[in-house]
């Protein structure tokens, strides 16, 4: 169930008894139902939450503005409830089914007098057409000026991807567990000639993914480097399919680069990565918004063993995050004796696996920041499309630029996101709850200095699925946030 809350303008539109005094609405929900007990606050003015409705389901509840407690609970299907005797306590919304129901009984007679703590109930008003939170809500019908007038298009980030490959003699082997690395090093040819090799799994999955990346709404430019270039140490100075957006002719080219290779010589990492960073900072003027180079390997360096290059390098994947590149290291199997240097070069470009992983080196099998695919248990292809996948989902996220107004000031508090699809504008909430990775979360989060919006879980999905969606934002009313 997709966890919307409604804002207190469409609150004021659909439901009249949102408007009532303060007497019919509904305290803090750890408080008493009834009148007003002093100039405390019980709750954030504005601030919207979920509430439990009868049988379960959820609805939108909206703190008071004098935060002397939340209003009535909106639930899915529920009728308008009937007004309440002056000074009484709340009268039930009415539970009768949407458009027909009898609304739920109210207090004393309002001009009686009757003390609300024992009053009479009267009668409820009619039952109305319900609150619809599955449903998407026409937020172009929302009363409130500033947030229908002040609206801007939300524009994203552009996403730009190389993908550097191994192409070394020895992803002519099969992998584990048909093949060990031991035996792959004495002789890098198939053991087992009618299972795939590594080279083979990894253009299947390569080709998959690009296929993939040209669904996406905002579609990204990639472009493709393989090293070694010349059956030794070689790498090429530019990609052997430049970085440009992933239209068909451009998906045909990479694919049938791919199916050309044929696997031999050593591995030039250092040498290779180094000339893709350059390459993509010369052409930085065409290649704006975020970078990233996408490093595939099935062993370590075998070309610059030097330890003071290794340093040298290290350093200027650092750099290159600067400048707004990053590097996805993805260690095939082979590498498992270089997964300190892998993971160093992951540390050092911006995709670490989290803050506190092994980038030590204090030996040269430790390391856990980059996407290692050599663990005991591991199957190559079920391996690689999955971290293929997450290099998508995580680092290729729905990003947006952050609106700009007219006035030059945004109040990060004030600003709605909107997904219109189909002719119908959905509200996507603010959602902290979970991590913008996390499927559960259904919503939207800022970066940390408010430059960025960045679409999460199912809202990003939902958007990369619909090529003729679009995304906008709605200026100057509270943001809508999740429940919890």
């Amino acid at each position: 169930m997709n966890r919307w809350l409604l804002s207190g303008t469409l609150c004021l539109a659909l439901f009249a008894a949102c408007s009532e005094s303060g007497d019919a609405g509904l305290a803090s929900p750890d408080a008493s139902v009834g009148g007003s007990g002093g100039n405390q606050l019980l709750c954030t003015p504005g601030e919207q939450v979920v509430c439990a409705c009868p049988g379960g389901a959820p609805g939108a509840q909206r703190c008071r503005d004098d935060g002397s407690g939340y209003e009535s609970c909106l639930c899915p299907d529920a009728g308008t409830g009937g007004g309440s005797g002056s000074g009484g306590s709340a009268g039930q919304a009415g539970g009768g089914a949407a458009g027909s129901a009898t609304g739920g009984t109210g207090g004393a007679d309002p001009d009686a007098g009757v003390d609300a703590s024992a009053g009479a109930a009267g009668t409820g008003g009619t039952g109305g057409t319900g609150v619809f939170l599955d449903a998407t809500i026409d937020t172009g019908s929302l009363p409130d000026a500033a947030c229908t007038s002040n609206q801007v298009t939300a524009e994203p980030v552009p996403a730009n991807v190389l993908y550097l490959i191994d192409r070394t003699g020895s992803m002519n082997c099969n992998p584990p567990p048909t093949q060990s690395t031991s035996e792959c090093n004495v002789l890098p040819v198939k053991k087992d000639p009618s299972q795939p090799s590594k080279w083979e799994i990894t253009l299947a999955g390569l080709t998959n993914t690009f296929q993939q990346l040209q669904t996406i709404t905002a579609l990204p430019s990639v472009g493709l480097a393989l090293f070694n270039n010349d059956d030794y140490c070689g790498f090429p100075s530019t990609p052997d399919v430049s970085v440009e957006a992933l239209s068909t002719p451009h998906l045909n080219e990479l694919v049938l680069t791919l199916n050309a290779v044929t696997p031999k010589g050593s591995t030039p990492i250092i040498g290779a990565t180094m000339a893709a960073y350059s390459y993509i900072y010369s052409n930085s003027a065409l290649l704006p918004g975020n970078r990233l180079v996408v490093l595939l390997t099935d062993g370590g360096e075998t070309c610059d063993v030097q330890a003071a290059s290794k340093a040298y390098f290290l350093q200027k994947a650092q750099e290159a995050t600067v400048i707004g590149i990053r590097t996805v290291v993805l260690g095939a199997p082979g590498s498992e004796l270089d997964r300190a240097f892998l993971s160093q070069i992951a540390y050092a470009g911006g995709t670490a696996a989290s803050s506190t992983c092994d980038h030590s080196g204090s030996a040269s099998d430790v390391g856990n920041c980059h996407r290692d695919m050599t663990l005991p248990g591991m199957n190559y292809q079920q391996e690689l499309q999955k971290n293929l996948d997450e290099v998508i989902d995580q680092e290729l996220g729905c990003e947006l630029y952050a609106p700009e107004s007219e006035a030059g000031v945004i109040d990060p508090n004030k600003v709605n996101v909107v997904v219109t699809s189909g002719g119908t504008d959905t509200i996507v909430p603010h959602d902290t709850g979970f991590a913008c990775s996390d499927p559960a979360n259904t919503g939207w989060q800022w970066d940390a200095s408010h430059d960025r919006v960045f679409l999460c879980g199912s809202a990003c999905e939902a958007l990369r699925s619909d090529p003729q969606a679009s995304v906008s934002y709605r200026l100057g009313c509270a943001t809508i946030v999740a429940g919890p």
